[in-house]
């Protein structure tokens, strides 16, 4: 049973704990990553989410009849409807009758839709939920603002890229720029960044070559049916094999001109989509599905905005401390690559072994469609943990407003 610690005035405190029912994952599937205006860039969220879900089912032997409810992070909703998550569940084949909730905590969203359905079931609302997320940054709108109630007779109007929705109002800064200030505090130099941007484009490509990242991927027939046409990708789209540190140190500073942060050594934007079926290991035993990983313990943290980037090393430390572990207790970690600086910064402050982070690569070679990474990266740490035959293992993912969420799991196949 899994152990979460509550306060001592508690009227269940019984030392220092409450008992509660194991949380497990039995299925899971993800699309593969489409590069940014790539394979994907006119096919909406739904339907990749639609996919990712048909997949994770599939995966697991689980029946669309089984779930209770969808929990998707989704981040850039402008266009794509009324809750949209809902629209990827019906496609999916989820009954009708079971609810569906859009989830927006900037790159977090999608970890969080796995506490909230570990919470669901803990309080006996759900028994199986799919959880997940859903993005397509290549169908991000361009926005004419106040064009409703001003109207156009002369002159020019200015369209907005929608993109600027991630000038963080807290902090007045681009994500890059925060970015900036962990490079600035921390003293970490361009060349350090770029050294580990190459390291995550060969670790991915290494990973591809030997059939790992496959092995998350969906099958291309699950984007098969009703307004699920089928697009032929079959391999992440943004690794870069010929990146060199010659070509990266070419490029320009990408957010302030004597900066350090380039398009280079930071994650790139795509398209995609991921699902995890999350159930009760009774409700696992009473079905016949096998768990893949169990879930110890979770945190969520917030940091100073304009620091965003350190909410990792602060979630990690609070989420290990919750199941009375530390990070020499973990066989391997993953931290989402946002910018390279920003895992760099964590590396200083927790002084963990690079050897073991994000053995895979990350996000800067796979891409970072937002509202997706937060279950990604869990994915990606259950498949590390499987092919090395280990147990244990911290995911933790830092985002927009210094917000961050962290999640110890254990293989249990």
């Amino acid at each position: 049973m899994i152990v979460i610690p509550i306060s001592t005035d508690h009227p269940s405190y019984e030392k220092g704990a409450v008992l509660v029912e194991d949380i497990v994952i039995v299925g899971m599937a993800r699309t593969p990553l489409g590069r940014f205006g790539g394979t994907f860039r006119e096919i909406p969220a739904a339907h990749l989410g639609a996919a990712a879900i048909k997949g994770a089912l599939e995966n697991g032997g689980v029946a669309p009849e089984d779930i209770d409810a969808v929990l998707f992070g989704n981040c850039r909703q402008a266009g794509n409807g009324p809750n949209p998550v809902r629209t990827a569940a019906v496609k999916a084949g989820i009954p009708i009758t079971a609810p569906a909730v859009t989830i927006n905590m900037a790159c977090p969203s999608a970890m969080k839709t796995v506490m909230l359905a570990s919470q669901s079931i803990w309080t006996g609302e759900s028994r199986t939920l799919v959880a997940g997320g859903m993005e397509s940054m290549s169908t991000m709108p361009f926005l004419l603002k106040n064009i409703r109630w001003e109207g156009i007779k002369l002159g020019n109007r200015l369209l907005e890229d929608s993109w600027s929705d991630t000038v963080d109002p807290l902090c007045n800064m681009t994500m890059g720029q925060t970015a900036e200030n962990l490079a600035k505090k921390y003293k970490i130099s361009r060349e350090s960044q770029d050294e580990f941007s190459l390291q995550s484009h060969q670790k991915a490509a290494s990973a591809e070559d030997n059939g790992y990242l496959k092995w998350e991927t969906v099958s291309s027939a699950a984007f098969d049916g009703p307004g699920l046409p089928l697009q032929g990708l079959d391999h992440d789209e943004s690794i870069r094999r010929d990146s060199t540190l010659e070509r990266l140190a070419r490029l320009r500073p990408a957010f302030e001109d004597d900066g350090t942060v380039t398009a280079g050594n930071s994650c790139s934007m795509g398209d995609g989509g991921v699902a995890l079926v999350v159930t009760g290991r009774t409700q696992a035993e009473e079905k016949g599905w096998t768990p893949l990983f169990s879930v110890v313990s979770f945190a969520q943290i917030a940091v100073e905005p304009a620091f965003m980037g350190e909410g990792p090393g602060v979630a990690i430390p609070a989420a290990l401390g919750k199941a009375g572990m530390t990070l020499a207790d973990m066989d391997f970690i993953e931290v989402n690559e946002a910018f390279a600086v920003q895992v760099l910064a964590n590396e200083r402050v927790l002084n963990w072994n690079r050897d073991r982070v994000n053995v895979h690569g990350g996000a800067i070679a796979l891409s970072h469609p937002t509202g997706i990474s937060g279950a990604r990266i869990l994915m990606s740490l259950y498949n590390v943990l499987r092919v090395n035959d280990s147990e244990l293992g911290v995911a933790s993912i830092c985002g927009g407003g210094g917000v961050s969420t962290a999640m110890v799991i254990r293989r249990e196949s």
